[in-house]
């Protein structure tokens, strides 16, 4: 798991390798009326992830869910007008690959994304990328997930860009997410303790929150402390945190906090010190010095799709070294597989 963290700058290098690609598939969504991120596990929070550009965009009604919710739920939305684009590490995750093959025969236009050639997405999608990121040795996606997120991401950016004939700076910014990812994987080392810290205390129970396009990270780290280490956690959007889960405070849990409020930052100081005040383990990534100790730095200089994208990079750190300190083995997590082969 921690050599697949270490080679992300790579992944997300040949990510951008691609853009010409993923600018076509641009050209063609905006000829429909209504798009389709879907996913499962952490591809789905990829998706939701990659669907922030256009959840902004009046010019097209956009959907992130997980490829099972659109098989239940939101079939019957999907016809012609309708493009759907299928998430999946391995291109043969059985809910994602059900649910392309159901919105075809509505008649909608699907695109695959997955980093396997020789899968089942590739035969059934319309359009397809696989990103050439090297193999994933371990069950539990980490540089995958991050390439997802920016593929996805700039997808929807070119789309909206398209849409709304609006320059979008994340675009230019792209091309430095890799060179920023280096930064921030060179200083392993400085995680390392905070995981140290959080293992000696028997810490066992963490809240991940997050807003805007840091919320579906917060949710894919819940996720990743999930899989390799067992214990129980949560993501939630950062103010709702307040709306019935601040009464667990008190009890023996952290608060890790990946925030990017931009304009609003005040009110991330306020809920900061509003947690602090309660006595609260709170451990914040973030752009901003403010806070004192038990912070993560992310650089500043870039828009808060990149900061948030970013933040995964720490969170997937912490989680392999919280799990190892915690005697359990990421790369064996119980009851998984690599993806799930019958829906």
């Amino acid at each position: 798991m921690i050599e697949d963290v270490r080679e992300t700058s790579a992944a997300l290098k040949a990510v951008i390798k691609e853009m010409e690609k993923i600018e076509r598939l641009g050209d063609v969504g905006k000829e429909f009326k209504k798009v389709f991120l879907i996913g499962c596990g952490s591809s789905y929070y990829a998706a939701l992830y990659g669907s922030w550009p256009l959840l902004k965009n009046d010019d097209i009604l956009t959907y992130a869910l997980p490829s099972s919710e659109l098989l239940f739920y939101y079939m019957e939305k999907v016809d012609k007008s309708s493009l759907v684009v299928g998430v999946s590490r391995s291109g043969n995750t059985a809910e994602t690959i059900t649910a392309l093959e159901k919105c075809k025969k509505n008649g909608a236009h699907t695109i695959g994304f997955t980093i396997e050639k020789e899968s089942k997405i590739f035969n059934i999608t319309d359009e397809q990328i696989a990103f050439d990121i090297g193999e994933e040795k371990s069950i539990i996606m980490t540089k995958s997930f991050t390439s997802f997120s920016l593929a996805t991401a700039l997808f929807s950016t070119i789309l909206s860009e398209k849409l709304s004939s609006r320059k979008q700076r994340f675009l230019d910014e792209s091309k430095s997410i890799c060179s920023l990812s280096e930064n921030i994987l060179s200083e392993e080392n400085k995680i390392i303790p905070v995981s140290n810290r959080l293992v000696a205390e028997n810490v066992e129970r963490f809240v991940f929150l997050g807003s805007g396009p840091s919320y579906p990270i917060a949710l894919e780290g819940a996720l990743k402390i999930k899989e390799t280490s067992y214990v129980a956690t949560e993501g939630l959007h950062l103010l709702e945190f307040r709306h019935g889960p601040m009464a667990s405070i008190g009890e023996k849990q952290t608060l890790i906090i990946s925030s990017f409020l931009e304009e609003n930052h005040v009110y991330l100081k306020n809920f900061v010190t509003e947690f602090m005040d309660k006595h609260a383990d709170t451990i914040l990534i973030t752009d901003s010095k403010d806070f004192g100790e038990n912070v993560i730095e992310i650089p500043s200089e870039c828009t808060v799709e990149s900061k948030s994208l970013l933040a995964i990079i720490p969170i997937q750190i912490l989680a392999y070294y919280y799990a190892v300190g915690k005697g359990r083995n990421p790369d064996k997590p119980r009851n998984l597989s690599r993806y799930i082969q019958r829906f």
